[in-house]
């Protein structure tokens, strides 16, 4: 799980939201509100990437070699990168 801090400005806000969606009938908490605009806006984003013909990230090249790191045969390169990148 993660802690995720907003403002106060954003709070209000966050509060008036699931007041409305109280008032509607529908008692969310705010977990659920976040995880449902995360969840809209991520396809709205989708679509515009689509529109806009670009690769899914799936198929773009970059994500790919992300995914499959070549091995160095070192198990922890963050105190000895320096050494082997220079």
């Amino acid at each position: 799980m993660t802690t995720v801090r907003l403002n106060k400005d954003d709070e209000d806000l966050l509060d008036r939201l699931r007041a409305r969606y109280i008032l509607m009938g529908k008692k969310m908490t705010k977990k659920e509100i976040l995880g449902q605009l995360i969840r809209r806006e991520a396809t709205k984003f989708e679509e515009e990437v689509n529109d806009h013909h670009l690769p899914k990230l799936e198929e773009d090249s970059a994500w790919k070699l992300l995914q499959t790191p070549e091995k160095w045969g070192i198990k922890d390169t963050s105190t000895t990168v320096d050494e082997y990148l220079y």
